[in-house]
């Protein structure tokens, strides 16, 4: 059995820290196996906004009703060390292909491909080969033919990689669109190496990238902690020496915050990117959640209060203004222990409700009450409103004649008429008020 404590460990790390358009969206069924991903889009958001990422999830697709437009392969199987597996060309393909025919199965569906873990047999440090984790099957450190031309075996595999297809004949260049620079390359349990010895192993390989995948997107190597040190570092070299990056990534968890608190790192990233010369460049939250190691919510919250606070922590993100628009994405770790304590039931109704939906300003708060403003798919226009404090009342327009409420075990919430300007109760669970349509 795998020992997962050292995983914990490390992720634990990255939680701990300080506060170009997409193309068109499609949502088809493939024809001969072409595949076109939904776009992920801040205005209005799709289907491709939400994601999910299953810890080593290989043996069939969720099960859970609610279901994102957006896989995200990381501790997929799917890493540079699992799939090549030695000098000259020797990949394992089949974690990979596995993924590939599920997607395919499972359209419309988008797909992030995260590069990271250097394999063993190319690395500059060594592997004992006796469990799983750093130093036994994988490294941080940089391949050891990494030269500022780049890497030879990393250039040769991410060649292969998007040339492959799997034996059914799903091929990656139809169905991953996505493809993310190393993941939170800034902890040294991920990367050893400096910003510039990856961004020189990534040189190469991005128009490799591009050339065979239409329509590749490609994103910064995403962050966690809020280390904006080493993002600027980044940035600075796509500056100076070429743009590889689509979007500006990160990864902020809220572990024992509230999502009003935790959006300070959020904001704190995205000042970052704008302080750079990339405020137009639009932002993905591709990894996040609640604590890391159990993945549940504190116990320090009300099991009503977590709930509203996964719908609180998306909003406020689609709708924050910080640059380029509000989040392109936000992605749930880690998706197997997801279905508990009522968060499948939530996910599903926050995904019916913002569907088609535009924020047209950020949240705001008037003490502890918090509003959102958005305009709905068809066009009505809606305020999400909540009470970090608890349950209190709320007045809202005159023009808002429903009202859409969560409720725990039903798929899709409630929707109650109200009379028009008639004081109503909220609580921290997220009521939407709905205009007359």
């Amino acid at each position: 059995m795998r020992n997962f404590f050292a995983f914990f460990i490390l992720c634990l790390l990255c939680v701990l820290g300080t506060t170009s358009q997409s193309h068109t969206q499609d949502n088809t069924s493939p024809t001969n196996d072409q595949s076109v991903a939904p776009a992920m889009g801040s205005h209005p958001i799709t289907s491709a906004n939400w994601s999910f990422e299953c810890f080593y999830c290989l043996n069939g697709w969720i099960t859970t009703k609610a279901q994102p437009g957006t896989v995200r392969l990381w501790q997929a199987g799917t890493e540079w060390a699992f799939l090549d597996t030695g000098s000259g060309g020797n990949y394992d393909w089949s974690h990979l292909d596995t993924w590939l025919d599920q997607v395919a199965e499972h359209q419309p569906r988008s797909v992030i491909y995260t590069f990271g873990f250097v394999p063993c047999w190319i690395s500059t440090a060594t592997c004992d080969g006796k469990g799983w984790g750093n130093g036994h099957n994988f490294t941080p450190s940089p391949p050891s033919d990494l030269t500022a031309s780049g890497s030879p075996a990393f250039t040769a595999f991410v060649t292969a990689l998007v040339q492959h297809c799997s034996p059914a004949g799903h091929c990656v260049k139809d169905y991953i669109k996505y493809w993310e620079m190393w993941n939170e390359a800034n902890l040294t349990e991920y990367w050893t190496g400096t910003p510039t010895q990856l961004y020189d192993m990534f040189a190469p390989v991005i128009p490799i990238i591009r050339n065979n995948v239409p329509g590749a997107k490609v994103s910064t190597p995403p962050v966690c902690g809020g280390d904006a040190s080493w993002m600027a570092s980044w940035m600075t070299l796509e500056n100076t020496y070429g743009r590889l990056s689509d979007y500006y990534g990160f990864h902020v968890y809220l572990r024992d915050y509230t999502p009003e608190v935790r959006m300070g790192m959020v904001q704190h990233m995205l000042d970052t990117k704008n302080a750079n010369g990339w405020a137009t460049a639009p932002w993905m939250n591709t990894e996040t959640g609640y604590n890391i190691g159990t993945f549940t919510c504190s116990t320090q919250y009300t099991a009503e209060d977590c709930r509203g606070q996964l719908v609180r922590w998306h909003v406020l993100q689609y709708a924050y203004q910080g640059g380029g628009g509000g989040a392109y994405h936000v992605g749930w770790f880690n998706w197997k222990v997801f279905s508990s304590g009522g968060y499948d039931t939530t996910y599903y109704t926050m995904m019916q409700w913002l569907s088609g939906a535009t924020f047209t300003a950020p949240c705001t708060n008037q003490g502890t009450v918090w509003t959102c403003p958005l305009t709905e798919a068809d066009g009505s226009k809606a305020l999400i409103v909540w009470d970090t404090a608890g349950y209190s009342g709320y007045t809202p327009a005159a023009q808002y004649r429903r009202v859409k409420k969560f409720h725990n075990g039903i798929y899709g919430g409630l929707i109650v008429p109200i009379s028009p300007g008639r004081w109503q109760k909220i609580g921290v669970v997220p009521f939407m008020f709905e205009s007359a349509q």
